[in-house]
C-alpha cells in the first residue's frame, strides 16, 4: 500500500466517521423534534377536547332552555285555544237557548244596559223577532216603563239588541258584549280550566 493508497483510505476512513456522526446526530435531532411535536401535539388534542366539551355543554344548554321555551309557548296557545273554544262555545250556546231562556236573558240584559227614565228605541236582529213571544212589545215597554219603543227596522247583530238613545247606538249584541267582556271572561274560563 503506497502513501498515496493510505491517505486515501484516510480520508474515506474519516468521511465514513464523520457521515457516521452527522447521521447520528440527525437521528438523534429527528427524535428530540419527533419527541417535542408528540408533546405539542398531545397538548392541542386535549384543548380541542376541552374546548368540544365546553362547545357541546352550551349547546346542551341552550337547546334545553329552547325546547322549553317552545313547550311554554305551544302550552299557551293550547291553553288560549281552548279558552277561545270555550268562550265560542259559551257565545253558540247563548244564541242557541230555547225561546223562553232566550228572552228571560233579553230582559236581564235591558235591565242591565237601558238607560232609566230615557225615552229609546230598541232593535233586533230579524230572527229574534220572528220567534219573539207574543206580548213581548207589551213586556219590554212595561220592563223599561215605556220608555222604549221597538225600531222600525231589523238591526245587523248576531243576537242580543241595539238601544238607541238620541241618535246614539249601543250594542248590546251577543258579540259585543263577549268583545267587551273578553279579558273577564278569558280570566274566568282560565281559573275554571286550568287552576
Amino acid at each position: 500500500m503506497s502513501g498515496l493508497d493510505r491517505i486515501l483510505q484516510q480520508i474515506r476512513s474519516d468521511s465514513e466517521q464523520a457521515v457516521e456522526k452527522i447521521k447520528a446526530e440527525a437521528e438523534k435531532t429527528v427524535l428530540e423534534n419527533r419527541a417535542e411535536t408528540s408533546s405539542q401535539t398531545e397538548s392541542e388534542i386535549e384543548r380541542i377536547k376541552q374546548q368540544t366539551k365546553s362547545d357541546c355543554a352550551e349547546i346542551i344548554k341552550r337547546a334545553q332552555s329552547s325546547a322549553e321555551l317552545i313547550k311554554k309557548q305551544s302550552l299557551l296557545r293550547a291553553k288560549q285555544k281552548a279558552i277561545a273554544e270555550m268562550i265560542s262555545s259559551a257565545h253558540s250556546e247563548l244564541l242557541s237557548l230555547p225561546d223562553n231562556e232566550y228572552f228571560e236573558l233579553i230582559e236581564k240584559l235591558i235591565s242591565i244596559y237601558a238607560h232609566n227614565g230615557e225615552k229609546g228605541v230598541i232593535a233586533f236582529n230579524e230572527r229574534d223577532i220572528q220567534r219573539m213571544p207574543k206580548l213581548y212589545k207589551a213586556k219590554i215597554a212595561l220592563l223599561s216603563q215605556g220608555n222604549l219603543k221597538f225600531a222600525d227596522s231589523c238591526a245587523n247583530i248576531d243576537g242580543g239588541f241595539v238601544l238607541i238613545y238620541g241618535g246614539i247606538e249601543e250594542n248590546c249584541s251577543f258579540e259585543a258584549i263577549f268583545r267587551e267582556k273578553h279579558d273577564a271572561l278569558v280570566d274566568e274560563v282560565s281559573s275554571m280550566l286550568f287552576s
